[in-house]
């Protein structure tokens, strides 16, 4: 993967819009992202994380810190990233979630995250895609526009999951030197974390979480085996000792031999069952031939008491004949004379209505006489029909009366119209003073509109020099910290001095102190060499066999143990004594570089030309408020003026339409009055003319309706009369009293009726009964009666003694099937928990082997854990790899090896050595100097990165970072730090090294530089 353009806009310290250009960064291979701590380079490594992932690079921080507590609230912070992998050049664009202002209203609403995702069709289109800030140019296609497509896409694109990405671009140097170092538990959580080997750690609390249910389950299982045992022994109760071999099979889990014996009890306890069952069967045979003789008896007997009872009823039914043949003969009339007597009742109430017709329009007219006699004089005219005369006359009246509802509404307005327009003659006197007032207002506002001009221009003058001030508050700032750095550093560099001339002190004294050891050595030799000599044996010195005088030992003597530690503790200090000239060196060059920022100032001096600058900023800025809000007092003045202007001319048109609207209104209401007055009459007003012609409409109409009504009730009278005359002729009744004295009363004719329809049901049932299946042939007698009864008797006597043998062998039958089925569920039970205990048996087996395994309890193998040996399996490749970068970085003098005897490693197998090939001695890392640190861990961190690309797929990552890492090495190490950090971009990577280290910029050419302003917010510019 190759990172080609970034582009941020509102992110972390960056209020506006950067953008950087890694492949103009990257085109000798290196470049440096320098600041100083805090001033937001890994703002950018969290940027292009969260542009292809959504989250920042640390897992431990969150993803709400990307947006920028500098950026405008309404406006979003996006992430523009433009990469290239195998599957080609994509664009990514991102935006996190924020609060943002309500269009409408008060308050904030959330504005959701974004996501959008382009691919470039072509290198050639590259530079086009870049430019195009809004993504929609030519030569882009998108390919996904929601989150969770654009993680798809990323995932798809890049072939690396966050954590990977995490591990292979942005180097966790800091860790792997930590690493080094670390103690053994240390080591294990650092590798845990790095390697992401927590799942190995859980999967052996589970195998043994799962070894101890195993456990629990075979307890479990064999637990219910005894329990089944115990139902199935209390089931084909079983004697003790028959019970006792069962339950000696199950305690020891002889399962088949506990079988067979079950299968024999419960095919004994079957057996016994099979034969109460035929013994039932044949006891309820004889009850049925005896229950079929006894219902035989029983018909017999109930068909004689049954042809006897029908005699009975035809007996009662012949008596009653005469009397049922009157009933329904006064039936029959009572059925002819209803209907006649009906029309007689119908025919009397008309010829009432009738009567009661001609009286209420008498009595109509007599009351309408007084009012309106020209309308009662109708009902008697004969050259014209009476209702179509009134009809008429209501017509009349009803249209006079509408033609005056109008008027009437117009009249009852009138009053109130006056005193409207009396009203709008008062409102108009006060709206014309109204203007007057506006007019002289808007003659006084050009003056003071001049006085505001001229305060305006005053303070503008005065805020003129903000930009200088600020200017100079500026390098007044830097003077000031630069002079108190350079005071501060003084100090150091006076500790430095003298911490370098006492380590060149202590190591002159160790340096003596080692030669004067090494002389009293010598000096004492000839004592070590004469107590080696032996008589008649050459001295090692001249050769001589005899020994007249050897030397004896001083007692200032020196061994050789002292000389080696004093030579060791003068190296010591010898390395101690560069290391202290080397931070002197860096704090001298530190000061100079201070001084000079400085230049002549001292720490008050610079002090005092801030508070100036201070001072005089602080004035412009307040004439830049005064200046801008006299401006707006302006703008707001102008706006009131135009305001006022528009209202006055608006007021002088109103009052001009409503002068014009006063002169109409009063036209209007003189013509509405003569139309009154003309209409009117010899009336009081309107509403009583209108109210006496509706009085006569009303007048009319009822008449009419009183006339139709004795017309309609006379020719209904006469229809009934003539209607009943013919019904009573049709009947056969003589008259009115003879057709009345035929209907029944109510409870005479349900009486009657009831009587006649019970003597149909009794002969039905006769002829029903007399044709049932041998009842017309039975001998009804008493003799034959009593021998039925006696043949009765006797059968059902031995269905009683045939009953009473079924239902014992039923119950024999019943209670050894029982038995049989408790049993043979017992013996299902039985055999589901010998399958149980057997099955839980060997699967518990199996975890327990993989759980001792895993956990470094089996007695086979190394009993090493399972997260260990993984640890250890991904150590060992990482190591595999690292080497090949060790052997480049220190020219195949050191070489890492994974420790799996020495301090304390058999009990995790993690420790690391490092074979120094130039003294062919095994070291441990912390003898490692700081150069040697930087190149072994450096290493570490690239083969990590080569692990986890090839575990995806052999992605290759052509844009690095290494983050920091620097600030402890000495300039000649890093020299050939960085010396050797270019080897690797000569591959085709390009590397960016993040570091706040100064001498970092005199060695690589291409830079980011990120600096925070005093306002907290950071630029960032770059060199290339």
């Amino acid at each position: 993967m190759k990172l080609h353009h970034l582009r941020m806009t509102g992110i972390g310290p960056f209020a506006g819009t950067v953008e950087i250009d890694f492949a103009a960064l990257g085109a000798s291979g290196t470049f440096l992202l320098e600041g100083p701590t805090g001033s937001g380079k890994s703002t950018i490594l969290d940027a292009i994380v969260y542009a292809l992932y959504g989250h920042v690079a640390g897992s431990a921080t969150s993803a709400d810190r990307i947006r920028s507590q500098f950026a405008a609230p309404a406006e979003p912070s996006v992430v523009d990233l433009v990469f290239e992998t195998s599957s080609g050049l994509h664009r990514v664009r991102r935006s996190p979630e924020f609060q943002r202002p309500k269009l409408r209203g008060t308050g904030t609403t959330k504005e959701q995250a974004k996501a959008l995702m382009w691919r470039i069709g072509s290198p050639q289109a590259l530079s086009a895609a870049i430019a195009d800030a809004a993504g929609s140019g030519d030569g882009s296609e998108v390919i996904a526009s929601r989150i969770d497509e654009v993680g798809r896409e990323v995932r798809r694109a890049v072939g690396l999951t966050r954590e990977q990405f995490t591990q292979t671009v942005l180097l966790p140097q800091n860790e792997f030197a930590r690493f080094l170092r670390a103690g053994t538990g240390e080591r294990q959580q650092v590798l845990q974390r790095v390697f992401g080997t927590e799942t190995y750690a859980a999967v052996e609390k589970q195998l043994e979480e799962m070894r101890r249910q195993a456990r629990r389950q075979v307890d479990a299982a064999q637990q219910t085996l005894a329990a089944a045992l115990a139902r199935f022994t209390e089931a084909v109760a079983l004697e003790d000792e028959d019970s006792a071999a069962l339950i000696e099979h199950a305690a020891a889990l002889r399962l088949e031999p506990l079988a067979a014996a079950a299968d024999a009890q419960l095919a004994a306890v079957t057996d016994r069952a099979a034969e109460a069952a035929a013994a039932s069967t044949a006891a309820q045979e004889a009850e049925q031939t005896a229950r079929t003789a006894a219902e035989t008896a029983r018909t017999a007997l109930t068909r004689i008491d049954r042809r006897r009872a029908l005699d009975q009823l035809a007996t009662r039914l012949e008596a009653e004949k005469p009397q049922v043949d009157r009933a329904r003969t006064a039936l029959e009339r009572d059925e002819t004379a209803r209907p006649v007597v009906e029309l007689l009742r119908r025919r009397d109430t008309a010829s009432e209505a009738a009567a009661r017709a001609v009286e209420q329009l008498t009595a109509r007219a007599e009351e309408t006489r007084p009012a309106h006699p020209d309308l009662v004089d109708l009902l008697t005219r004969t050259e014209e029909e009476p209702a179509t005369a009134l009809a008429a006359a209501a017509e009349e009246a009803t249209g006079a009366a509408g033609a005056l509802e109008d008027l009437v509404d117009l009249e009852a307005a009138l009053p109130s119209r006056e005193r409207a327009l009396v009203g709008r003659r008062e409102a108009l006197a006060a709206r014309e003073r109204e203007l007057e007032s506006a007019t002289t207002a808007l003659a006084e506002r050009p003056g003071q509109r001049t006085a505001l001009l001229a305060e305006r221009d005053e303070a503008r003058t005065a805020a003129s020099g903000l930009a200088e001030a600020k200017l100079a508050l500026a390098a007044a700032e830097d003077a000031h910290r630069a002079a108190t750095a350079a005071a501060a550093q003084e100090r150091a560099v006076a500790q430095a001095r003298t911490a370098a001339e006492e380590a060149l002190r202590r190591a002159r004294e160790l340096a003596e102190q080692e030669a004067t050891l090494r002389r009293r050595r010598f000096a004492g030799i000839a004592a070590e060499l004469a107590a080696d000599l032996e008589e008649q044996a050459a001295c090692p010195v001249c050769g001589s066999l005899e020994h007249p005088d050897p030397a004896g030992p001083s007692e200032d003597a020196v061994g050789p143990e002292q000389v080696e530690a004093a030579e060791t503790a003068r190296r010591t200090a010898e390395q101690q004594q560069s290391r202290t000239e080397s931070e002197l060196a860096v704090a001298r060059e530190k000061l100079e570089r201070l001084r000079e920022q400085a230049g002549e100032h001292t720490p008050e001096t610079a002090r005092a030309e801030v508070e100036s600058a201070t001072a005089a900023v602080t004035a412009a800025t307040d004439a830049a408020a005064r200046a801008e809000d006299r401006e707006t007092q302006l703008s707001t003045f102008d706006a009131a003026t135009e305001k006022a202007t528009r209202a006055k001319e608006e007021l002088a048109l109103a009052l001009a339409r409503e002068r014009t609207g006063i002169d109409e209104t009063d036209r209007s209401l003189a013509a509405d009055r003569t139309r009154l007055d003309e209409a009117r009459g010899e009336d009081d007003s309107i509403a009583a003319r209108r109210r006496a012609h509706t009085a006569r409409a009303r007048a009319a109409t009822a008449l009419r309706e009183a006339l139709r009504t004795r017309a309609d009730a006379e020719q209904r009278a006469a229809e009934l009369t003539a209607e009943a005359d013919r019904a009573l002729a049709s009947s056969g009744l003589a008259t009115d009293e003879a057709a009345r004295a035929a209907v029944l009363p109510a409870e005479e004719r349900r009486r009657l009726l009831a009587a006649v329809q019970q003597r149909a049901v009794d002969e039905t049932r006769l002829a029903d009964g007399l044709a049932e299946d041998g009842i017309a042939g039975t001998d009804a007698s008493d003799e034959a009666r009593d021998r039925a009864a006696s043949a009765l008797a006797a059968a059902e006597e031995r269905l009683t003694a045939a009953q009473a043998g079924a239902r014992e062998a039923a119950g024999i039958a019943a209670q050894r099937r029982g038995i049989a089925e408790r049993a043979g569920a017992a013996r299902t039970a039985l055999a589901a928990a010998s399958a149980e205990v057997r099955t839980v048996s060997e699967d518990a087996g199996v975890v327990v082997r993989v759980a001792d395994l895993a956990t470094g309890r089996s007695a086979d193998g190394d009993r090493v854990q399972l997260s260990t040996y993984v640890l250890m399996w991904r150590l060992d490749a990482v190591i595999e790899a690292a080497n090949t970068r060790l052997a480049l970085f220190s020219g195949s003098d050191l070489e890492l090896q994974r420790d799996t005897g020495a301090r304390g490693a058999r009990k995790t197998g993690l420790d690391l050595l490092v074979l120094d090939r130039r003294t062919d001695q095994v070291r441990v890392p912390e003898t490692l100097s700081g150069g040697e640190t930087f190149f072994v861990s450096l290493a570490l961190a690239l083969g990590l990165a080569d692990i986890v690309t090839g575990e995806a797929g052999g992605v290759r990552m052509e844009t690095l970072f290494i983050d920091e890492g620097f600030g402890s090495l000495d300039p000649e190490t890093l020299e050939t730090v960085v010396r050797e950090i270019g080897r690797l971009a000569e591959a085709g990577r390009t590397i960016g090294i993040v570091s706040h280290v100064g001498d970092m910029k005199a060695q690589i050419a291409e830079q980011i530089h990120v600096r925070r302003g005093a306002d907290s917010r950071s630029t960032l510019t770059v060199t290339a």
